[in-house]
């Protein structure tokens, strides 16, 4: 048996410190927010059909500036959950259609103005579901009696 000796081998300069690329924005779990589109719908009343270039970029755009948000900024913009019971009658059978009723809130994410994207919230992971430009989904009522309604379902 022949003891060889290892010898340190003469690299090129040292490489100056990495810097990160991309500005890591945590949301409660600790992880940045993520996209998912393998459960967006496609059809149905509030299926992905952006027919305008300039309306599709304008989205995509909005979804951009969510990844750069914890939290916290995300539900002070007017996103929040909505319980599947509040939801439209339309909606609520898009959900049956698509075998996807035994879910218990959806999360409505408030582009601009009446503008909503509707995702399946699993931690990080935002499964988005139906682009919503008319705010139809859950309908915001004024009228009082318009309220008792809903809270009676």
């Amino acid at each position: 048996m022949v003891n060889r000796e290892k010898k340190a081998k003469i690299a090129a300069e040292p490489q100056p410190e990495k810097k990160a690329r991309f500005t890591d924005h945590n949301l409660d779990d600790g992880h940045p927010l993520a996209w998912r589109f393998s459960h967006s719908d496609r059809e149905g009343p509030f299926g992905w059909r952006i027919a305008e270039d300039a309306k599709f970029r304008e989205v995509v755009e909005k979804l951009y500036e969510f990844e750069g948000k914890n939290w916290n900024d995300i539900t002070a913009g007017g996103s929040h959950a909505i319980p599947v019971r509040k939801l439209c009658e339309d909606a609520r059978k898009r959900l049956i259609d698509i075998q996807l009723d035994d879910l218990d809130e959806l999360l409505s994410l408030r582009l601009a103005g009446t503008n909503r994207v509707w995702c399946i919230r699993s931690g990080h992971i935002m499964r988005v579901l139906w682009w919503d430009e008319n705010h139809k989904v859950y309908p915001v009522l004024k009228d009082r009696a318009d309220r008792r309604k809903i809270r009676n379902r």
